[in-house]
């Protein structure tokens, strides 16, 4: 299943790109989150690793992810290496008078065929909430 959400930030691409680079700041706007831990050192780059669960429903949800795209003021995006099978990106363009167009794809699959895709259809339109939602906060976190 994929999910897609967008927002226009009032801020340039370079201050949006320093809070979602930010390992420190993902509880503070991440929606649902309900555990964040840094694996390896340092700032985040390719490599990085992260334990990360939300709660989707009651259940929480996650596993281990690595960053393994990190293009400055561009894209971070992150794969799932251990628990539910997924994909994340955050994406960052110019939106013009100094504004930034911020867009957030997330991918997942949880496992066993048709049972799976059941979960993974059900499971949209709340993650779709908490994407909405963690748009918002980052958006209000960043223009704050």
């Amino acid at each position: 299943m994929r999910v897609e959400r967008h927002c226009v930030i009032d801020a340039d691409r370079d201050r949006v790109w320093k809070v979602v680079t930010d390992p420190d700041c993902y509880p503070e706007f991440i929606s649902s989150l309900e555990r964040w831990e840094t694996i390896t050192e340092g700032p985040m780059r390719i490599g990085s690793r992260y334990t990360v669960h939300w709660k989707i429903g009651s259940v929480p949800i996650g596993g281990v992810v690595e960053v393994v795209e990190f293009d400055p003021s561009r894209d971070l995006a992150w794969i799932g290496i251990t628990g539910v099978s997924q994909r994340g990106r955050f994406r960052l363009r110019e939106a013009g008078d100094g504004r930034t167009r911020l867009t957030f794809r997330l991918a997942y699959e949880s496992a066993g065929s048709i049972l799976g895709f059941i979960a993974d259809r059900v499971a949209a339109r709340e993650v779709g909430r908490n994407m909405d939602k963690t748009l918002t906060r980052l958006r209000n976190l960043v223009e704050g």
